[in-house]
């Protein structure tokens, strides 16, 4: 039964937190949505923040657990560099609002968010993770392998051409496919091997 009313109460609080981000809601607006009442709704979680902290840190979680799996995997540089495309493209294929909302709320509710993230287990490895992978194309670039870049400036590429088309998919569906959904959904399938294109022209020698 507990367990129950929590998992009502964390589906209602997190599509709501998609929709309207973390101002745009209420303890009552949640409280309505799954169907239980205000007393009850405190009872278990006390506050909104907590609340928050749940979902924020599920969605953490989320965006970052494939991109762990590829950072970690045995394979060579420019693999692991499609894996981490991948992880980025079909999490949020996946979970469409995901992107959206942590940007959003990293953005209005830094000082809330950031507390969330440092004390995550789930940063600490992808903190450890990219650091490995930074070493990597350093010394791919040293050996030639590809140019010599700055991987922070790399990350950065990866990370904006896989997930912009969530972020702005609003924008996108309105200005470049208002009338063409199939083709939208067709730019999302050949997402992968798009920038993974784009991402190798620009490091290949």
């Amino acid at each position: 039964m507990k367990q129950d009313v929590e998992k009502k109460i964390i589906d209602a609080a997190r599509e709501l937190f998609y929709q309207n981000g973390f101002t745009g809601v209420t303890v009552r607006d949640i409280a309505n949505k799954a169907e239980v009442n205000l007393a009850l709704l405190h009872y278990y979680f006390r506050t909104k923040d907590k609340i928050f902290e749940i979902v924020f840190r599920e969605a953490f979680a989320l965006l970052f657990r494939k991109l762990n799996s590829a950072l970690l995997s045995n394979v060579d540089l420019f693999e692991k560099i499609k894996l981490i495309i991948s992880s980025y493209v079909t999490t949020a294929a996946k979970y469409p609002p995901l992107a959206s909302f942590i940007l959003h709320e990293l953005s209005v509710n830094a000082d809330l968010v950031w507390k969330i993230i440092d004390s995550s287990e789930k940063k600490k490895e992808v903190n450890t993770n990219y650091d490995s992978f930074f070493q990597e194309i350093i010394e791919a670039g040293q050996n030639g392998v590809i140019r010599l870049v700055d991987p922070k400036i790399l990350f950065i590429d990866i990370m904006s051409l896989s997930l912009f088309p969530f972020v702005g998919n609003i924008f996108l569906g309105r200005f470049l496919y208002s009338d063409k959904k199939s083709e939208f959904n067709k730019m999302i399938k050949g997402r992968i091997d798009h920038v993974y294109e784009l991402i190798i022209k620009g490091l290949v020698p």
